[in-house]
């Protein structure tokens, strides 16, 4: 490895940080989510760690040299996957600038982490998990017991819809916890949460809170469902349900998961998580030609981020080239249709 210390000798003196106040330093925590916040003091911590075992100073960490930023970025070669690597530094970054130094790193740095990037092991990526499907959907429903006795699996089945075809994020209508008295309400929906039916029998649903806005929440549209639904209150959790004793529970994301992939264990179906109920929608209303562009803006997909949740990319493909090469068709032979028209025109005329 180079020698670290050796290499600071040469390095000018960083002028003093330019602090920020403690509002500033707040408001720039509640910028990200406080899962991501704890993501990235693990990050910082790494490092740390990572320098304290090469010896290095405090001085020689806050601001770091390019050249530590590069050593440090090195270890990651041939180790993680090239977004990971570049997530460690990224933290390494924000903690920077927030104490109030410039960041360090440039060409070299961007350099070493393409090499991470070209270097990753197959093992450091993730294998994609399979989108909740329609059939998937149909097995839970023939095997959960909707008769009205069964509270807890109507709320079940009542979730898994709404979550598939109103490409709905699992947190942000199944809480962490069963018990009523620690329910958020603003954060999770209740009953009164959700509008009366239009003509068509679609719904809007309110989320007092969502992954991107955080205080303000969201309305979402719901289509049409059909089956068994549990006596509430407006007041009630949206999803809640009686249990075999009679007490009212709220139905956790947990519970909601754990009973969904035991029935799909039994049909060979791989395990899956909350995010392939949303992926799976949009998935599904993809292969059923729906513009993506108002797949985009029904599943309140930011920009066009959702494109890399496409599943079934082989089939979304054959299906739009084959609906472009009809439409192409269809203007072509209207064309000639119009063509020959007027010339029949023309030919009478003389």
């Amino acid at each position: 490895m180079v020698n670290i210390r050796s290499k600071l000798t040469a390095t000018p003196s960083h002028p003093a940080p330019t602090r920020l106040s403690a509002k500033a330093r707040k408001l720039i925590n509640a910028s990200v989510a406080s899962k991501t916040q704890n993501r990235k003091r693990n990050n910082i911590v790494e490092f740390l760690d990572w320098a304290h075992q090469q010896h290095l100073h405090a001085k020689d960490i806050l601001p770091a040299s390019e050249v530590i930023l590069c050593e440090y970025a090195a270890e990651f070669g041939g180790k993680l996957a090239g977004a990971s690597a570049k997530a460690k530094l990224s933290a390494i970054k924000g903690w920077t600038t927030t104490k109030g130094y410039a960041w360090q790193g440039g060409d070299r740095l961007r350099k070493v982490l393409a090499g991470v990037e070209r270097s990753a092991p197959p093992s450091s990526f993730r294998p994609e998990r399979e989108p909740v499907k329609k059939s998937h959907l149909s097995i839970l429903h023939a095997e959960l017991d909707l008769t009205d006795t069964n509270g807890l699996d109507c709320c079940i089945a009542a979730a898994a819809d709404l979550m598939f075809y109103s490409q709905l994020r699992a947190g942000e209508i199944l809480p962490t916890n069963s018990s009523l008295a620690q329910y958020d309400t603003r954060s999770m929906p209740r009953v009164c949460d959700l509008s009366k039916p239009t003509s068509s029998g679609s719904r809007q649903l309110f989320l007092p809170r969502t992954k991107t806005s955080q205080q303000r929440g969201e309305k979402v549209m719901i289509p049409v469902q059909q089956g068994s639904t549990n006596e509430l209150t407006p007041s009630n959790p949206l999803f809640a349900y009686t249990d075999a004793n009679g007490t009212k529970r709220i139905l956790t994301k947990t519970l909601f998961l754990r009973r969904c992939n035991a029935i799909w264990k039994r049909h060979g179906i791989s395990r899956q998580t909350g995010h392939c109920f949303r992926i799976g929608g949009t998935t599904h209303y993809l292969l059923a030609g729906v513009n993506p562009d108002v797949v985009q803006v029904f599943g309140r997909w930011k920009s066009s981020a959702f494109l890399k949740y496409w599943r079934n990319l082989e089939s979304l493909a054959s299906l739009h080239l084959h609906r472009h090469h009809s439409q192409q068709s269809h203007f072509s032979r209207v064309s000639t249709e119009n063509v020959t028209r007027r010339r029949h025109r023309t030919i009478h005329r003389n």
